[in-house]
């Protein structure tokens, strides 16, 4: 079993990430299970965490999912019909709790749109030895029918359950190496590992503890808007976007007032700033691993986030 799940992850075929996160819920899955008997999974469920597992990549993060310029995956097209395709700081629960409708409505979709082929392609065909499924081929024998809404679920046995929970960790580390390996051929992205194994469960730390040592530096100034800053109205910011960059390094970060802190969220500012830090920093001897902020600049547009006037 563990060699089946291996070739799945890691040497299978994929056009997308979706088998990577059928495995991570079928890993979640039975490392919650009480282990008592055969258990029965309705397709609802598992959409429920796809949408869990892509919004975050989508919404957070911006990462994208393939290599197809032309086609965006299912998911995210649902997604971003319902979501938009800009940054949202709210959490996930945060954000749904007053779009209780829409969420019903996205998982809907992703089970429709999303499960047909990744459910029954996930194992060799007419393999069962993780769970059983009730998909049938089509008439050319290269697609999968969605099963009749009475057959949308697969039923996982005790032996598997117990064989995934045994070996959460390792299985686990596994998957999210190698959906980080298939991602980084398509992203320009630091961090990919800790966005995929964490996805929202890390939490921003407060940067108070910057505040002394930017103010030595920068003075009571805003970086942007030039504007002297009361004391009360202090924000400390990412230049690049923490959820581009995701970590809090003193040569990323400026003294901003409320007003350009709260219009930049977590976007870019316009590129003409990238000489002033960079001349900061190399002022103060802040980048102290000579990071290029330039280049993490170019790839964080890459990457999709957007450019907006501070000012």
């Amino acid at each position: 079993m563990k060699n089946i799940f291996l070739q799945i992850i890691s040497r299978g075929v994929k056009d997308n990430t979706y088998k990577f996160a059928l495995a991570k819920f079928l890993l979640d899955f039975a490392n919650q299970s009480s282990l008592e008997k055969d258990e029965t999974i309705i397709y609802n469920e598992i959409a429920q965490k796809f949408l869990d597992y892509y919004w975050y990549q989508e919404c957070k993060y911006k990462l994208k999912q393939d290599f197809k310029i032309q086609r965006t995956p299912v998911v995210l097209s649902i997604i971003r019909q319902y979501c938009s395709t800009d940054y949202i700081p709210d959490s996930y629960d945060k954000y749904f709790k007053s779009r209780s409708l829409e969420k019903e409505k996205m998982i809907s979709k992703i089970e429709n749109g999303c499960l047909q082929d990744v459910i029954p392609r996930f194992q060799n065909r007419d393999c069962y030895d993780l769970y059983k499924h009730y998909h049938t081929l089509s008439d050319s024998g290269r697609k999968f029918r969605l099963p009749p809404k009475d057959k949308r679920y697969i039923v996982i046995s005790l032996e598997a359950q117990k064989f995934l929970k045994e070996n959460y960790y390792e299985l686990s580390k596994i998957l999210i190496y190698e959906w980080a390996k298939f991602l980084e051929k398509t992203n320009f992205t630091p961090k990919l590992i800790s966005k995929i194994e964490e996805l929202g469960t890390s939490k921003r730390r407060s940067l108070a503890k910057y505040k002394k040592i930017l103010l030595e530096i920068d003075g009571s100034k805003c970086f942007y808007c030039n504007s002297t800053v009361n004391e009360d109205d202090i924000h400390i910011d990412h230049f690049i976007p923490w959820s581009y960059i995701y970590e809090d390094s003193i040569w990323n970060l400026v003294i901003s007032c409320s007003k350009c802190n709260l219009k930049k969220s977590d976007n870019l500012p316009p590129a003409h700033f990238i000489k002033d830090i960079s001349i900061r920093n190399d002022n103060f001897e802040l980048n102290e691993y000579k990071k290029d902020i330039n280049e993490y600049y170019i790839n964080c547009q890459k990457s999709g986030f957007t450019t907006i006037e501070v000012i």
